[in-house]
C-alpha cells in the first residue's frame, strides 16, 4: 500500500497543473493542456493525451472543471475551470506550500554551507 501514496501524490499535483493552467490560460482541450504542461515542465512531466484526459474526466466528474460540447472536425473538446476547481486548487496550493517552503530551506542551507569563501586578503 505504501508504494501508491507517491503515485496518489504525483496525481494529484499533475491535476493541480490541469487546473493551474485552466485557470491562467483560459478553456483548452486536452491536446493543448498536455503540450503546455509539458513544455512548461521542460519535459519533467510527461504529459499526453493518455494521461491528461483521464485527469480531465475525474476533475470533471469531481465539478472543478466543465466540458464544452464538442467542436471541429475532431469534435474537439474544451475544457475551463468552475469555481469550483478555482477552490480546490487554492486548497491543493494551501496543501503543497509546506512542502515546496522545506524544499527552499533546504536548497537555501545547500548554498550556504557550499558558497565559495573569500580570500583572505
Amino acid at each position: 500500500m505504501l508504494e501508491r501514496q507517491p503515485l496518489r501524490h504525483a496525481l494529484k499535483v499533475y491535476s493541480l497543473f490541469v487546473l493551474y493552467f485552466l485557470l491562467t490560460k483560459g478553456p483548452m482541450s486536452g491536446y493543448e493542456l498536455a503540450q503546455l504542461i509539458k513544455e512548461r515542465s521542460h519535459g519533467r512531466f510527461r504529459a499526453t493525451a493518455g494521461n491528461v484526459y483521464p485527469r480531465l474526466h475525474e476533475l470533471k466528474d469531481a465539478g472543478d472543471v466543465r466540458a464544452e460540447e464538442p467542436t471541429g472536425g475532431r469534435d474537439k473538446i474544451v475544457y475551463e475551470i468552475t469555481e469550483q476547481g478555482r477552490q480546490t486548487l487554492r486548497q491543493g496550493a494551501l496543501e503543497q506550500r509546506p512542502h515546496v517552503e522545506n524544499l527552499l530551506k533546504t536548497i537555501d542551507h545547500v548554498l550556504a554551507v557550499t558558497a565559495p569563501t573569500a580570500p583572505f586578503s
